[in-house]
């Protein structure tokens, strides 16, 4: 039986923003550690306006690998828009960065995965970590030629006079969680993030991405990226990026029919590919001793 645990040391929160509101369940982080203790760890990292509770799939599987599992939960997510309006790139990359620095501290094999805009943070936390291995699904970093929907210095404009626009967004059953009482939260979620366009945080994302693609090329820590080909929020053009162009030694996987959201995908063989894809990129490792 797996236990959750719904916390992550507090200090990963040092010098960040302070939620006012705290998170629903779906968004609360979450800790997977065996009593026995394990010499391994792996650190999830979820994307933006994401949870924690998207990743509870991989997590459960590396879990019964042998893996210890923390995947804490970014400033200003899952609690309420207002929360959201507040931070930045810089409080989601500092508790990634905060807690890949502890954890590698504490465990001899140290891994991260990064779902979505956590596979740019990811790549942040790995190189100033210095993790073992890096898995990025569905990685938003920008690539060469990639343009932003608008010229960056236009959005920053934009984002100092504009709080939130709405946004028109539909709960869609076909992706199935699994989260504690999934679905029970979407619909909250919906409310406070999905509904609403936060152009000052599509600032910080588009300006994140941009500074992970700049690190791309120094980034030598083995890393796998896996993409989807019905993915038309990132493409995978990303993916194949930094696989081409990363130091270590890389690897891509294109999983057909797979969408952006491969861990709680509409088709299930899609999702039990992209999930054996980062299994199978860890364990092999693992195995090797890297």
């Amino acid at each position: 039986m797996i236990i959750y645990r719904y916390t992550v040391p507090m200090k990963w929160y040092e010098g960040v923003y302070e939620d006012r509101k705290a998170p629903c369940r779906a968004g609360r982080s979450f800790t997977l550690q065996h009593k026995e203790g394990s010499d391994k760890a792996v650190l999830l990292i979820h994307g933006y306006t994401g949870y924690p509770g998207e990743l509870v799939r991989p997590a459960e599987d590396l879990y019964d690998l042998g893996f210890d599992i923390y995947a804490p939960r970014l400033p200003g997510h899952g609690t309420t828009g207002e929360d959201f309006m507040k931070t930045g790139r810089k409080d989601w990359v500092s508790v990634a960065v905060n807690a890949a620095k502890d954890l590698r501290g504490k465990y001899s094999t140290f891994y991260i995965l990064g779902h979505s805009m956590g596979g740019a943070i990811a790549v942040i936390a790995a190189i100033q970590s210095g993790c073992d291995r890096l898995a990025l699904a569905g990685p938003a970093v920008a690539y060469p030629g990639q343009k932003p929907p608008v010229p960056i210095p236009v959005m920053f404009l934009y984002s100092r006079f504009c709080g939130r626009k709405p946004n028109d967004w539909h709960n869609d059953p076909e992706y199935v969680m699994y989260y504690e009482n999934a679905p029970a939260d979407d619909e909250y979620l919906g409310s406070q993030y999905w509904s609403w366009l936060y152009p000052r945080q599509i600032y910080e994302l588009v300006s994140l991405m941009k500074e992970t693609r700049e690190l791309i090329p120094s980034l030598s820590i083995d890393t796998l990226t896996v993409s989807g080909t019905l993915d038309t929020i990132i493409g995978e053009q990303s993916s194949e990026y930094i696989a081409q162009s990363g130091k270590g030694h890389n690897k891509h996987v294109s999983v057909q029919g797979c969408t952006h959201y491969m861990f709680y995908d509409k088709d299930k063989s899609a999702e039990d590919e992209a999930v054996k894809a980062v299994l199978d990129w860890f364990s092999v490792a693992n195995q090797e001793g890297k």
